[in-house]
């Protein structure tokens, strides 16, 4: 009996393993692999909207203005500020969001629903007067027709209540953010970059074919 467990848990064990260093291969080859935007319909006019992609080192935001002829975001969510010029917007876990403000507070349970994808999803909406580039930052230039299909891309990920964005009331990093319910499940194999990744493809902007991680991205850009 010990020597069939002991068998069993060796099998998993190299089993365990094996998919770990499958997995790290796939998700580094395929975010080096670029998806290049289409530049003819990437070229600056008249109207072109300047947005931003933004990363703390692990999580990408999209920076929109609040109010251009395409879309004014104050008819779908409330604004902390009337001052606030720009608006950042990113999906995640809502476990991960709502319930890990640092990592040490990370439970087991926690990191099992979002790797597994049964959790919630949440988008995090912070709120910029003036929003300021850094080398985490890139700038990029969309036509109206580009920036319209991003700004559909974000709306079909909320949850919508009266025709409005649904709130997660009582939480908040601070007084310039705000969370909202969303749609989609993050998992091992969709993460808030992805979701980013894949509204850089809808709006033909340079992308990777997959990615999980920021540098997926942003390596694209330099």
């Amino acid at each position: 009996m010990l020597k069939k467990i002991a068998h069993f848990f060796k099998v998993f064990t190299l089993c365990f393993f094996t998919f770990v260093m499958i997995y790290v291969a796939v998700f580094y080859l395929l975010s080096v692999i670029p998806v290049v935007g289409d530049k003819e319909k990437s070229q600056q006019t008249e109207d072109e909207v300047i947005i931003f992609l933004s990363t703390n080192g692990v999580h990408t935001d999209f920076v929109v203005p609040v109010v251009n002829d395409v879309i004014d975001w104050r008819t779908r969510l409330e604004l902390p500020s009337h001052r606030a010029q720009w608006l950042a917007f990113g999906w995640g876990d809502r476990g991960f969001y709502l319930d890990t403000p640092t990592w040490s507070d990370l439970s087991l349970t926690t990191a099992l629903r979002a790797i597994s994808g049964t959790g919630d999803s949440a988008m995090h909406v912070t709120a910029y007067t003036y929003f300021e580039q850094g080398e985490d930052v890139v700038q990029l230039t969309l036509t109206k027709e580009a920036y319209l299909a991003l700004v559909n891309y974000i709306d079909a990920s909320f949850q919508t209540e009266q025709e409005r964005y649904k709130p997660i009331k009582a939480h908040r990093y601070g007084l310039s953010d705000a969370f909202y319910e969303a749609k989609g499940s993050y998992s091992l194999f969709y993460t808030c970059n992805t979701w980013v990744n894949q509204g850089l493809k809808r709006t033909n902007q340079n992308a990777a074919l997959w990615t999980l991680h920021d540098q997926g991205i942003f390596r694209h850009y330099k």
